[in-house]
């Protein structure tokens, strides 16, 4: 009679690689590096910024179209009296509000952070791609902020200043605890490679 080997429990997918931080509720953390090389250098795992950072671009697109569009649209109807000038500015507005709001989810999702051994690499842009690398040992001070739409949001900004001017670096949108966390670890990591922040 033959015997039938029980076959091995599926172990489930392979686990993502640190990045030293440990992922939290509004993190992202993606396995691979964004499409372009040329902004993606290898080593890392990229992430994500939260989602919730949408609604505060969104927000904010909308309050500035409001600040540009609002009194160009009263003043051209004081200056000229042609309610068509006044029709065709509000729908210029209007317009750009809504091509604003729509393009902030992929601007927010153009963002992407990436921990290595020996710094930190920051790429966002849709448009002009930027890639910005700051090695741990540069870092001179970490800052992190929030106004009054990232806190409705529970949310914070992370900015990095090194001792070049020109390679200062920020993260937006993490959430707080997020910040913190990255935060600490940055001047962990500053301290052990002899910056000390």
């Amino acid at each position: 009679m033959s015997e039938t080997t029980p076959a091995a429990p599926d172990a489930g997918p392979e686990p993502v690689p640190s990045t030293g931080v440990p992922p939290r509720s509004g993190w992202d953390p993606h396995p691979n590096p964004p499409r372009d090389p040329l902004f993606a250098p290898p080593g890392g795992v990229w992430n994500r910024l939260s989602p919730r950072y949408v609604r505060v671009r969104q927000a904010g697109a909308l309050a500035w179209t409001l600040v540009l569009f609002g009194p160009a649209a009263g003043a051209s109807l004081l200056i000229f009296g042609q309610p068509w000038v006044t029709a065709g500015l509000v729908a210029v507005g209007v317009l750009w509000g809504v091509w604003r709001v729509l393009r902030a989810r992929r601007w927010v999702e153009s963002w992407g952070w990436a921990e290595r051994d020996q710094d930190l690499c920051i790429t966002h842009g849709l448009w002009f791609r930027q890639l910005v690398v700051v090695p741990f040992g540069r870092m001179q001070v970490v800052n992190v902020t929030s106004g009054p739409l990232l806190r409705s949001q529970g949310l914070a900004e992370v900015h990095l200043v090194t001792a070049a001017a020109l390679s200062d670096a920020k993260i937006p949108g993490l959430a707080q605890a997020d910040a913190i966390a990255l935060r600490d670890r940055m001047i962990e990591l500053s301290d052990a490679r002899g910056a000390g922040l």
